[in-house]
């Protein structure tokens, strides 16, 4: 039995012959066997935490406190580097295995605040740390700490962009009301990350909890979905949609007929879905394959190096509007999370701009899809806004950074929603 299956679905199976400009909704799950014996990957973590004069008192507190909880729950073959960053960054600690609990703590008990915001300076220091334990056949992890704009915003943005090629994931956590969360928002989504909005520094160590949770569960590695596109069929945009939303930047290759995204590493204990929406050519009745579908991949713990798994993709052209109005209301529903996003960037757009009416309608319609779908978080998040709109005329910057990090939560879907 195959490590990891892929599954392909159409929302719709049927296309109008002769009808050129159909959109074709694509859902691919990669799905993982854990009864293959799949083991986790050995952790690479960087924590990157701001020490500029704002962060004093409880808020640093708190993050010394979560990073010995980190180091405490890693194992002998996992590596870590702390950094602080304020007009400087400093590598306290250097990267070492996680077993050295004594040097590390005492390095933690050390930090003090200092001035200045230059999170480039820490992001660019923490690469370094990592590249030591080197990037290959490990779950690499950097999780930065803020509550403030920075210098080098763009600076920051490049890093992100230039280290997912070494399927570094970057999750990002502000806490207060001081901090860029569009930045935040770029640096998580550009390598697959999250980003978290803190009210309170006691919300600092169960993230992080979650965050190296979520990295030990990492086995397979250098994963990457390509679609090989037949004649004339056209990608439109391709996301990740579980286990949090993402629009995802193809490499065209093969002079455009077929487009590839670097995945980094899938979890083993639950799946990945990915929505793709692709435009058709006209064609006569019959059934055409639009597309293969390909996931290849590596298993350090089994020693299997870019394994492939593929899946054609075929719609049927026909004369009958009853089956082209077939729709699999499931797959729909995982576009619709997409969909709800966008909802939510529009209200906040739109909040900013002054149109409260505007923005409450995006916002009840972002809703009423959560609601429907079980989004049960999401759908709170989204209820909070709309209160906060209703009572004040507008949003505060507690509440736009909330319901930006909380807006590419997604849930699988298993039917049930739609009984």
């Amino acid at each position: 039995m195959a490590e990891l299956t892929i599954e392909c679905k159409l929302a719709r199976r049927y296309a109008m012959e002769n009808m050129a400009g159909s959109l074709a909704y694509l859902l691919i799950e990669a799905v993982p066997n854990i009864s293959t014996g799949l083991r986790s990957l050995p952790l690479n973590i960087s924590l990157v935490i701001d020490v500029s004069g704002s962060m004093k008192g409880q808020k640093i507190k708190y993050a010394v406190e979560a990073a010995k909880l980190v180091v405490t729950s890693l194992s002998e073959d996992d590596w870590v580097s702390i950094i602080t960053f304020s007009d400087e960054a400093e590598a306290i600690v250097p990267s070492t295995k996680g077993s050295n609990n004594a040097a590390i703590f005492y390095a933690l008990d050390k930090i003090r605040t200092l001035s200045g915001t230059r999170m480039q300076y820490g992001m660019e220091m923490g690469i370094r740390e990592m590249r030591k334990a080197g990037f290959s056949g490990k779950a690499n992890r950097m999780i930065i700490l803020t509550d403030g704009e920075t210098e080098g915003e763009d600076w920051c943005r490049t890093i992100a962009l230039q280290e997912k090629d070494n399927n570094v994931v970057i999750s990002t956590l502000g806490i207060g009301e001081k901090y860029n969360e569009y930045l935040l928002d770029d640096i998580s989504s550009a390598t697959l990350g999250s980003f978290f909005h803190l009210k309170t520094p006691e919300q600092i160590s169960d993230i992080f909890q979650r965050e190296i949770s979520d990295a030990s569960a990492g086995a397979l590695s250098n994963v990457t979905l390509s679609l090989n596109l037949s004649k004339d069929v056209t990608l439109e945009s391709i996301y990740r949609i579980f286990p949090s939303s993402v629009k995802l930047q193809p490499r065209i290759e093969d002079e455009g007929s077929t487009i590839a995204v670097d995945l980094g590493n899938l979890k083993k204990d639950e799946p990945a879905v990915f929505g793709a929406k692709l435009k058709l050519p006209a064609r006569p009745s019959g059934q055409i394959t639009i597309a293969r579908a390909a996931i290849t991949y590596s298993i350090p713990s089994l020693h299997i190096k870019d394994r492939v798994e593929t899946r054609d993709i075929i719609v049927e052209y026909t004369c009958s509007p009853d089956l082209c109005g077939s729709v699999d209301r499931e797959i729909i529903g995982y576009f619709n999370q997409l969909n709800a996003q966008n909802l939510i960037e529009q209200a906040v757009e739109e909040a900013r701009s002054g149109k409260t009416d505007a923005a409450a309608k995006a916002l009840a319609q972002a809703h009423a899809i959560t609601e429907r779908l079980g989004n049960r978080p999401l759908t709170q998040t989204i209820q909070q806004t709309i209160e906060e709109l209703e009572q004040k005329g507008m949003l505060s910057a507690d509440g736009v950074k909330a319901i930006k990090a909380g807006s590419r939560q997604t849930v699988i879907l298993d039917g049930s929603q739609f009984k």
